[in-house]
């Protein structure tokens, strides 16, 4: 249909009832797409950009995130796209280092991937197409109004003012907390994790580990150079806005990056280099223990629910693993026909069941570790104690339980520096 020939938005209303609607297509919201359509249901896939579309990111892919993209069946595609890292180091600010590869675990892959969202979000996206999912876009969602049977979604579609119809939702809107706030559904202001990053090329010293960085930068946070080529990075700092933080927080995250690139080791590795492409920095939601998780026939997944790590900002395997947990709580709902607010909190329940416990440990582990003292003996110990430096990758790598590292008698070891 044209626009309409006064300028004003012509209206469409699709008569067309959807299965399930989703809004969002990054990792979680293509991967929901692509489990559900695989099942044969009948899904819409919207997003307010085209794609293949930059998302600002630390682009890591944990061994966790690889194994999911394995189940979704396009981890072949994503490492061709993609540079493999099979360790990380840890620098303190008094210069000492940890190095480690990635451990063994029974599930997952024994690496890491870095890949730019600008390639990773359009393989998922494709997937979940070629796997029966309809997309749109540029598709910007303007309200969502529940009705007894279904979901309209009301939306402008280039000139034209649209609605869409679902019988269910599911909302994949990362850190877009207006939207959920102007739907109701978020009341709060969430905690954030503040990031920036930016990519260079043309560096030396990248190898295939990834490298955390605590001097130079604010605590609790912690710098990263993410290797994207064997002379190309991802490089960015991620800060928590803290209530008791040790240090001041910067004036913006651009002064952070600023502060970042003081580093001595970074200022050896980007001598020559080229900054490649803007700047940008980005909120994180780090609240999954107080954050809702579904309305009215309506599922939140990933960064929407506060699922990123609050120790490391780490998301899109979260992301993946609830989207996958909400196509199937979805796919039992529509056998059994109970699409009521009572039925709906079950989705809660499966998400705390799975991820409360361990995000809640998390947030004990950063408060605990990331600081002066504790973080650089925690390195210290790791050099010589190789079960300690295990657990403290396999923590960060959410491949363990952060209770263990917590434990009295470990924390009391790092401390003594025995």
């Amino acid at each position: 249909m044209p626009a309409a020939a006064n300028g004003k938005s012509s209206k469409t209303q699709s008569n067309h009832l959807y299965d399930v609607a989703i809004v969002g297509a990054g990792p979680g919201g293509s991967a929901a797409a692509h489990y559900l359509a695989a099942q044969g249901m009948d899904v819409l896939l919207l997003d307010k950009a085209e794609f293949p579309r930059d998302k600002t990111c630390g682009d890591g892919l944990t061994p966790r995130a690889l194994h999911i993209l394995e189940d979704i069946g396009i981890l072949e595609e994503v490492t061709a796209a993609g540079f493999r890292v099979n360790g990380l180091e840890l620098h303190a600010r008094a210069g000492n280092m940890m190095k480690a590869s990635v451990p063994d675990h029974p599930d997952f892959p024994d690496h890491m991937l870095i890949v730019p969202r600008l390639k990773l979000d359009d393989i998922i996206r494709k997937k979940a197409i070629s796997s029966g999912a309809k997309f749109e876009s540029p598709v910007r969602v303007r309200g969502v109004e529940t009705l007894a049977d279904r979901v309209l979604i009301h939306a402008d579609r280039s000139s034209h003012t649209h609605k869409y119809q679902a019988r269910a939702l599911i909302l994949s809107v990362g850190a877009n907390m207006r939207m959920l706030q102007d739907l109701g559904i978020l009341n709060y202001s969430p905690t954030v994790l503040l990031a920036v990053r930016a990519y260079y090329e043309g560096m030396s010293d990248l190898t295939d580990h990834i490298q955390v960085h605590f001097a130079k930068v604010p605590l609790p946070g912690y710098g990263w150079v993410f290797p994207i080529s064997e002379s190309g990075a991802n490089l960015g700092v991620g800060y928590w806005q803290s209530r008791l933080p040790w240090e001041k927080a910067p004036s913006s995250a651009r002064k952070a990056m600023a502060d970042y690139q003081l580093n001595p080791k970074l200022q050896n590795m980007l001598k020559g280099a080229e900054q490649v492409g803007q700047i940008k920095s980005y909120p994180l939601r780090i609240d999954f223990d107080t954050a809702p998780t579904f309305a009215e026939r309506i599922l939140l997944v990933g960064e929407s629910a506060g699922l990123v790590s609050p120790l490391t900002g780490e998301g899109i395997d979260f992301a993946m693993e609830s989207a996958k947990i909400a196509a199937g709580f979805l796919i039992n709902t529509f056998a059994s026909g109970d699409f009521s607010h009572q039925a709906f909190s079950g989705y809660d329940d499966l998400l705390r069941k799975k991820f409360q416990r361990l995000f809640r440990s998390l947030n004990n582990v950063r408060r605990l570790y990331l600081n002066p003292l504790l973080m650089s003996r925690a390195i210290t110990v790791s050099q010589k104690r190789s079960e300690i430096k295990n657990l403290l990758v396999n923590v960060m790598l959410s491949q363990r339980h952060p209770s263990e590292i917590l434990n009295p008698r470990v924390v009391r070891n790092i401390l003594l520096g025995i």
